[in-house]
């Protein structure tokens, strides 16, 4: 199912960005409306959340995924911020969800939660939400009341069943009950609040912030490893690598010929052998310019050794 839209003035480098820049601008729709205080169109969710599980319910929605996430640092400049955030954790979350064997009706609420999320946020004034200091504690207060004005907004205003509007609430709780708002931990927060906790973090992770640089692929991912069992539900991280890898697409490595590349491409059968887009080869040259790909399920001889981040890798070339 497809969302129809003019391309005419867009740049897009493939049909799959040509998709999802459809899927951010129709939701977009939504985000402004719903920003001026009105009742916003809801069909508009249903088309988007049916179009996400349709494009990414499959062995070619996983492959889809590699190249989704590369937009996610660059998705800010497109549409609705609010709304890229939430089309970015949408397909996170529909991809984890399957590896949960969720199907119908509770996959559905899962993506609709996911594309509402943060929602509530549009009742606070916007020098708070894009503040580059730090929050003071009135400030910081009202911040972790979004998750109750998304539930307020979702239930009562848009009429979306109560396991929705949970699933937003409690999506900032954490494993070890040190969250928002009701503190409240382990499995007592439902699962699909534990699966946005998961796809959520590493959503905003991938994004520029106001106040820090994105951290891309494996640093993210990194990120929640450090955080699991105190944030994170460790089930939902153990599947949430399963679908991702521990080297995710952005993922700058060096390699055991001293040859650095970023990984592009993960294979869910083989998540220590992902394909590579060589930006140095292994006697030091620059060689990014020329787009050479490395299979590491062919190469048999090369492996990966080492992470860095981009700091490290700009002093290489």
């Amino acid at each position: 199912k497809k969302i129809d839209r003019s391309e005419s003035g867009i740049s897009r480098d493939s049909r799959l960005f040509s998709e999802y820049v459809n899927l951010v601008d129709h939701f977009s729709l939504f985000i402004r409306e719903a920003s001026k205080g009105g009742k916003p169109d809801i069909k508009i969710i249903k088309t988007v959340s049916d179009t996400i599980i349709a494009n990414f319910s499959s062995s070619d929605g996983f492959e889809d995924v590699n190249e989704i996430i590369s937009y996610f640092s660059k998705s800010d400049n497109i549409g609705e911020k609010r709304a890229s955030s939430g089309v970015n954790c949408a397909i996170l979350s529909v991809m984890l969800g399957l590896e949960y064997n969720l199907t119908g009706v509770r996959l559905q609420h899962l993506v609709i939660a996911s594309l509402l999320h943060d929602i509530g946020m549009q009742r606070i004034p916007v020098q708070i939400t894009d503040k580059k200091g730090k929050l003071e504690p009135d400030e910081l207060k009202l911040i972790k009341m979004h998750p109750v004005f998304s539930y307020q907004l979702i239930t009562k205003n848009y009429g979306f069943p109560d396991s929705i509007g949970q699933a937003v609430l409690f999506h900032h709780e954490r494993w070890d009950g040190k969250g928002y708002p009701k503190h409240i931990s382990g499995e007592d927060i439902p699962l699909l609040a534990r699966i946005i906790a998961v796809t959520d973090s590493f959503e905003a992770m991938n994004r520029v912030k106001a106040y820090r640089t994105s951290m891309i692929g494996y640093a993210a991912m990194k990120q929640i490893l450090n955080e699991n069992s105190k944030k994170y539900d460790p089930q939902v991280v153990k599947h949430f690598i399963k679908v991702l890898c521990i080297y995710p697409p952005g993922s700058i490595v060096i390699m055991n010929d001293k040859s650095i590349g970023k990984v592009i491409k993960i294979k869910k059968k083989a998540p220590l052998r992902p394909v590579l887009q060589l930006m140095i080869d292994s006697e030091g040259e620059n060689c990014s310019f020329e787009n050479r790909t490395v299979d590491l399920m062919e190469n048999k001889t090369l492996f990966i050794v080492k992470v860095i981040d981009n700091n490290e890798l700009e002093g290489k070339m």
